[in-house]
């Protein structure tokens, strides 16, 4: 895997530039491959729920009402089931748009794309949010650029929509919508309800 050429493809993709195919292998193999970015990314996201849970007991310890209950710690079992479903819930709902609005050519190369866009994400979050939990960086300086990467997934989902599966505008921005509100509430349900 070739990781500075994935991640020139994503911006290209991303970009005005029609030569981003270049960079990826959109093969049946390649689209298999993709997939592999879902447990690679599984690190990255566990440092993000990490640093947010330490931020968390933090505050807790620091409020003079504390009574010395904290906060269980992430189960790893749980996280590991959660952030599966969240990551085959793009493909879900890719292949259900993909039929729906006669896509299926474009499947394999969107998913291809946005699995790796995705990682890269992943891997820049969890830096972020790495900083935050060694105490280099105040969880308060990372939080609102760690908000400007999750509103930008939605942008992303919509580009890449757009751009790679060939949607209409309005189209491109129900996939993105449908996207991540699918995810987020994976991600929801997964926290209240496994995690509880």
């Amino acid at each position: 895997m070739n990781l500075a050429r994935y991640f020139s493809g994503c911006l290209k993709a991303l970009g005005t530039d029609q030569d981003w195919r270049n960079f990826f292998d959109v093969s049946e193999k390649g689209f298999q491959q993709s997939f592999l970015t879902i447990p690679l990314s599984l690190p990255f996201f566990y440092i993000c729920a990490a640093a947010i849970h330490k931020q968390h007991v933090d505050l807790l310890t620091a409020n003079p009402d504390f009574d010395g209950q904290l906060p269980g710690l992430i189960r790893p079992i749980y996280f590991v089931l959660v952030f599966l479903f969240y990551g085959i819930s793009f493909f879900a709902v890719a292949y259900f748009l993909g039929k729906a609005f006669q896509k299926d050519e474009r499947l394999k190369s969107w998913v291809i794309v946005r699995h790796w866009s995705f990682f890269f994400l992943a891997l820049i979050a969890g830096a972020l949010f790495g900083l935050s939990y060694m105490s280099i960086v105040s969880f308060s300086a990372i939080l609102p650029i760690a908000f400007i990467l999750y509103l930008g997934t939605l942008a992303i989902d919509i580009r890449l929509a757009q751009k790679i599966a060939a949607f209409e505008w309005g189209a491109a921005i129900l996939a993105g919508c449908m996207i991540t509100a699918l995810g987020l509430m994976v991600v929801l349900i997964g926290v209240t309800r496994l995690g509880g």
